[in-house]
């Protein structure tokens, strides 16, 4: 058993707040990625999980165990450092036995294991080469390969795939994933990367200026964002997020966009978050892939918008739209194509519009 346990947990660097009375429950093997932007206090909280900075305030619990008292060598962590943090003067091989030396195992049992490692991080043509000859690639997998093969309870990787070229950080996620279900580990993974997050976890924990704004599934994070942070941080492109104020009542609502127009909510999930605004002041949500577009003259509600960019990346077009000052992002198929300065209607999708509180940006009618 694994599971961690995080209370009132606070960390202070003199008048600076780095993390501030976080809670967060993680499960025996379940994988937890702490995602947000730099500064945002998630490498801070895994340095007090691993025991390497000392809480100002809060418990760490391991299976209910407090660790505050514990040393970083007795709490069964794994480790993985952005930076590699691995022997350059030893070989492959040395470097992946290390762990399993200095714990005393037999000759034999080292030998099996980092044979089976090498073979998992397909590094089994370079055991016996000096670390210092590999790739940025290569020299990742020994960090990740060195840390896994002792087989700790809790692994943590603080953004270890963020040096690798893009294709490599794909494959290697798949690679962590299968390590993790091979050795069953709880693991925790700090990153910036919302898609690496999204791919990897099981839960999310979205931080901003050292305090969660919001912990869930991938799915639950994505679909229904707590507030405008979590909204605007997850998904790429980003979630439209537009200004825009209540008119109407009792059941029967609008949105004013401005020179965007004005539309009626129609949608009974919107005119719910509708009934949920205590202000007249709120900012429109919906993902760009759920965004259409039609001719100005299309009768249901929508913004109304001009193109003012067409951007091809692969699979998808994304049209930009401009609405006076309110900007919007419309995600279309890849063979789409619009004409610059067309007059359209930015239609607003059933089921998949949110709203949120223009000054507090929490979101209005969740659960």
């Amino acid at each position: 058993m694994a599971s961690i346990s995080l209370a009132g947990l606070t960390k202070r660097f003199g008048d600076l707040t780095a993390v501030n009375a976080l809670d967060l429950e993680i499960r025996d093997k379940e994988f937890v990625a702490l995602l947000g932007p730099s500064g945002c206090g998630k490498t801070t909280t895994m340095n007090m999980i691993a025991g390497i900075e000392t809480p100002s305030e809060g418990q760490i619990l391991f299976d209910g165990r407090d660790m505050r008292q514990v040393p970083p060598n007795r709490r069964k962590v794994g480790f993985v450092f952005q930076n590699y943090a691995i022997f350059t003067h030893l070989t492959v091989r040395k470097n992946l036995a290390f762990g399993l030396q200095v714990r005393g195992l037999p000759r034999e049992e080292v030998e099996r294991r980092v044979a089976a490692m090498a073979a998992l991080m397909r590094l089994e043509d370079r055991l016996d080469w000096p670390t210092a000859k590999l790739s940025v690639n290569e020299l990742q997998k020994v960090a990740i390969g060195r840390s896994a093969i002792t087989e700790p309870e809790i692994f943590l990787l603080d953004e270890p795939l963020s040096n690798l070229d893009a294709a490599f950080r794909a494959f290697m996620r798949t690679e962590l994933k299968h390590l993790q279900h091979q050795f069953q580990q709880t693991m925790v993974y700090v990153t910036h990367d919302q898609i690496e997050a999204m791919s990897l976890a099981d839960r999310i924990a979205v931080m901003d200026l050292g305090v969660l704004q919001q912990y869930g599934s991938p799915i639950e994070v994505y679909n229904e964002p707590r507030n405008v942070f979590v909204a605007n941080f997850m998904g790429s492109p980003s979630m439209n997020l537009v200004p825009c104020t209540l008119a109407g009542g009792d059941g029967r609502y609008a949105l004013d966009f401005g020179e965007g127009g004005t539309a009626a909510v129609e949608d009974g999930e919107l005119k719910r978050r509708c009934g949920a605004a205590r202000d007249a002041a709120l900012i429109f949500g919906a993902r760009p892939e759920d965004l259409d577009i039609e001719p100005p003259g299309h009768t249901g509600p929508g913004i109304e918008a001009t193109v003012t960019f067409v951007e091809p990346i692969g699979p998808r077009t994304i049209v930009h739209l401009s609405a006076g000052e309110r900007r919007m992002k419309i995600a279309k198929g890849k063979h789409y194509g619009i004409a610059l300065g067309a007059p359209v209607k930015a239609v607003l999708p059933p089921g998949k519009c949110h709203l949120f509180d223009a000054e507090t940006g929490v979101a209005l009618g969740l659960a």
